[in-house]
């Protein structure tokens, strides 16, 4: 038994009288198709953008600063040598010398704890404290960067944006 009559004699019109009715072509297989556009009525025009492209970053401060603005939940970034000193930092970090030294002794020690969970490459420590997190890269032989984040931030995210421009970071961008 078939709920709707699709019978020629059930007296509704069929698709393709219904869209003859609306001044569209009949088809062959019985689909409507849309309206034509009214002549004279354009579509409106595509909303503008209010993203404006940042221009490529040159000096390692600008790196960090992209950074803390790309990634939700991160707050700041220092680039330190592995010798102790500070190389840039973003405009969110505090400008404390003790902090560059503190990192050139973190990453150290997290080498050292690398070899002796018997592994030969560091790629991240990362410090969970109440505050948030604190996540440490290497980059190149002679450098590390720290993140200061949120702890809802999303790391694998923050990882890739460090490693897309870790070769930015190991250059003299000064």
């Amino acid at each position: 038994m078939n709920l709707v009559d699709t019978s020629p004699s059930s007296g509704a019109p069929t698709m393709n009288e219904r869209a003859v009715e609306h001044g569209q072509a009949a088809t062959p297989t019985g689909t409507w198709n849309a309206p034509a556009p009214t002549p004279g009525f354009a579509p409106p025009p595509p909303p503008t953008a209010s993203y404006q492209p940042r221009r490529t970053p040159t000096t390692a401060a600008e790196v960090l600063d992209e950074m803390i603005e790309v990634v939700p939940g991160a707050r700041g970034a220092l680039l330190a040598s592995v010798d102790g000193f500070a190389l840039a930092r973003s405009e969110t970090m505090p400008n404390e010398a003790s902090h560059a030294a503190m990192l050139a002794a973190a990453i150290g020690l997290a080498h050292q704890l690398v070899k002796m969970g018997e592994g030969t490459e560091l790629r991240q420590l990362v410090v969970d404290h109440d505050g948030g997190l604190l996540l440490l890269w290497p980059v190149g032989h002679d450098r590390v960067i720290a993140m200061l984040t949120l702890s809802t931030v999303d790391q694998a995210r923050l990882r890739g944006f460090v490693r897309a421009r870790a070769r930015l970071l190991a250059d003299d961008l000064r």
